[in-house]
Formats: C-alpha cells, sequence, structure tokens
C-alpha cells in the first residue's frame, strides 16, 4: 500500500472514532463507555489490520481527537473536557499501539491475538482513566472504581473482540473480491470524499 493511501486511511478510521465519539458519547444511556469504546477498539484494529506498521494506532487516535475538538468547538476546551474525553482517547489509542505491536503481527492473521490485544487495551485503558479519575483528579468514589475496571472494562474487552473478529473475517473476504479492487486513483479519490464529507458533517453536528 502507497504512503498516500495509508495516511487517507490513517486519517479515515481517525474521523470514523471522531464521529463515534461525537455521536454516541452525546448520548445519555445506560454503559454508554462500552458501546462507545467497543466501537473506538473495533476501528482501531480495523485500522492495524489494514496499515500494519507502528505508531498507526496512535496516529488515528490523534486524528480522532482533533475531529472531536473541531465538533465540540475550541470554546469548548476547557481543561476539564480535556481531562476527560482526549484524554480517554488517548489512554486507548497509546494501550492499542502497545497491545498491537506485542501481539499482532503483520505476517499472519491470527484471531487469537487480535483479541488479546483488543481485551488488554480495553482493561489497561479502562483502569489507567479509573484511577486517574478516583486517585489524581478524585471525582470518582471507589465504587464507581471498582465497576469501570471489573465490569465495564471486562465488558467492553468482550464486545470488542468479538466485533474486530467478524470486521475482521469480513475485511478479509472482501479483499479477495477481485470486483471489489477498484483503480488506486479511484480508491484514493472515495477516500478523500469520504473525510471531507466526515469533517464536514461533524464540524455542523453539534449545533
Amino acid at each position: 500500500m502507497s504512503l498516500t493511501r495509508s495516511f487517507l486511511w490513517i486519517i479515515l478510521f481517525g474521523s470514523l472514532i471522531g464521529l463515534n465519539e461525537t455521536l454516541i458519547g452525546s448520548f445519555d444511556m445506560p454503559y454508554r463507555s462500552v458501546i462507545l469504546n467497543s466501537i473506538t477498539i473495533f476501528l482501531l484494529t480495523i485500522g492495524r489490520f489494514k496499515i500494519p506498521r507502528a505508531w498507526t494506532s496512535i496516529l488515528i487516535i490523534a486524528i480522532a481527537v482533533l475531529f472531536k475538538i473541531n465538533s465540540a468547538g475550541i470554546q469548548t476546551c476547557t481543561v476539564n473536557w480535556l481531562l476527560c474525553g482526549p484524554t480517554a482517547l488517548l489512554l486507548i489509542g497509546i494501550s492499542h499501539e502497545v497491545f498491537s505491536s506485542l501481539f499482532i503481527s503483520k505476517n499472519s492473521l491470527k484471531y487469537l491475538n487480535y483479541v488479546m490485544a483488543c481485551s488488554a487495551t480495553a482493561i489497561l485503558a479502562f483502569s489507567l482513566f479509573a484511577v486517574m479519575d478516583t486517585f489524581i483528579l478524585k471525582v470518582w468514589d471507589v465504587p464507581r472504581l471498582m465497576k469501570f475496571i471489573f465490569v465495564k472494562s471486562i465488558l467492553t474487552a468482550i464486545t470488542s473482540s468479538a466485533i474486530s473478529i467478524f470486521g475482521l473475517y469480513l475485511v478479509r473476504t472482501l479483499n479477495k473480491d477481485d470486483f471489489l479492487k477498484l483503480n488506486p486513483y479511484w480508491v484514493n479519490g472515495i477516500l478523500s470524499a469520504m473525510i471531507i464529507a466526515l469533517w464536514i458533517f461533524g464540524s455542523y453536528v453539534n449545533l
């Protein structure tokens, strides 16, 4: 895959994660963090599969953070706001980068390795975020910390692993279909158009 195509995929996945944060993150529903972060880990996993290179997860999350800030508006970027959504995203991105480097090989696709990467990412990121909110920012109590680590992180690990396996299987199947292999210039154009559309939509979704 060319360097240009790789960057377009990175921007696309980052934009999708940012849109996920903007839309689902605004819903008031039970276990929102599980749904939100399961989708984020899933998109990071597919992104790592498409671009099996170091720093892919970090770059995708950096784009997602920029998308989220752009959607929310610079006037909302208070210290407390930055320590919530963007920090949680960065913890997931860093955790995914670490465990993808440990478990995932670009030379082979082993579903168990992806399950281990997804699960470890969810548990570590949730644990770090809970510890930060409880003992550093002191906005959570210990029961909430325990529920976040021992219930929500486990549910996120299971959910993200399940949808990642399905997504990887689907991507592999589509990649084998010669009918779907378009001209590289067409692919770059389609990716660029999707990215532009997502950022335009993201800029107005909170209005």
